[in-house]
């Protein structure tokens, strides 16, 4: 496995990516929450190294046509968004709650 692109992600061959993603960056959960976001394009494989704190996740193209570097900076970006959502939600999902809880409550006449 040469590297051909800096370092989290590597690729394996022509259609198939590497990403080494830190677990003291980015929860399970959004790691999957991207994984499955690409999952319509790619096939996607995960595997957890705790010793190392990180997850490789494998991405292959469904169709066999080349992946190229900007698909990879775009799963990055996305496990940046996806990360966000997870830190967001964790914070203030209690307020939501609360504003659906009052949203849907009985009116009293």
């Amino acid at each position: 496995m040469g590297e051909r692109i800096k370092f989290p992600i590597f690729e394996i061959d022509g259609n198939t990516f590497q990403v080494k993603v830190s677990t003291e960056i980015y929860s399970v959960e959004a790691i999957n929450a991207s994984c499955y976001k690409f999952s319509g394009d790619f096939y996607i494989h995960q595997e957890q190294n705790k010793q190392e704190s990180i997850v490789i996740v494998t991405l292959q193209s469904k169709d066999d046509k080349a992946i190229n570097e900007t698909v990879c900076k775009e799963f990055c970006n996305d496990l940046i968004d996806q990360q966000l959502r997870v830190t967001t939600n964790d914070r203030f999902g209690h307020i939501r709650d609360l504003i659906v809880e009052e949203a849907f409550k009985p009116v009293n006449k």
